[in-house]
């Protein structure tokens, strides 16, 4: 690993996020190690258009994966999948191959054998920037083939939801007994439930 590039990407990794954290270590490291086996050096720049990141947790090592490749959610280049894994895939479009990339189950315990005198935090931050590659991370070539509608671009088809009239875009919809539905509908469920407007509530108690 590069020494003098890990910690310039660290403190941009930090500055992005907010704080330094053991997570951002992680994260740094993952997104280095991803680049490398796919050969994109420049993934803000020459490479941006090849590379997408499917990252499967919404913690720190996200935002330093982010800050890292320059990959983004409003640009379709960063899929978050909420596994809850400390694990990221790395795939070039270009070339086609993909590298998935996760934390080791023991990778803790070491960093805290290896910093007993440190508190489990800063001995987590401490060991993950020393650590080699083996110790910390799982390493695995694997096989991701985007769909048309999940690539960067102009978004592939639009249509309305049959039950709340809201747009649907790429090709996310579903088709339930002839009608078209967002997924939210056609589950009869999602992550929000609706309140009563303020002018129905301020009538309710009018009779």
């Amino acid at each position: 690993m590069d020494s003098e590039k890990f910690t310039a990407l660290l403190v941009e990794a930090a500055a992005f996020h907010g704080h330094l954290c053991a997570g951002q270590v992680i994260g740094v490291r993952m997104a280095m190690l991803g680049l490398d086996r796919l050969g994109l050096h420049d993934p803000r720049g020459a490479d941006r258009k090849k590379l997408i990141v499917y990252v499967e947790i919404d913690r720190c090592a996200t935002d330093a994966i982010m800050a890292v490749t320059g990959c983004q959610v409003g640009k379709r280049s960063m899929k978050v999948l909420d596994y809850g894994k400390m694990a990221a895939s790395f795939l070039n479009l270009e070339a086609g191959r993909a590298f998935r990339i996760s934390s080791l189950c023991d990778a803790r315990d070491r960093a805290i054998a290896r910093y007993p005198d440190l508190s489990e935090f800063e001995a987590q931050k401490a060991a993950y920037r020393e650590m080699a590659d083996e110790d910390l991370f799982s390493i695995e070539e694997v096989s991701i083939v985007p769909p048309p509608e999940d690539l960067p671009g102009i978004p592939l088809g639009d249509c309305i939801c049959d039950i709340c009239g809201e747009t649907i875009l790429d090709k996310r919809e579903v088709y339930i007994n002839g009608r078209t539905l967002c997924r939210p509908c056609s589950a009869g469920e999602t992550y929000y439930s609706r309140r009563q407007p303020e002018h129905e509530a301020a009538n309710a108690g009018v009779r």
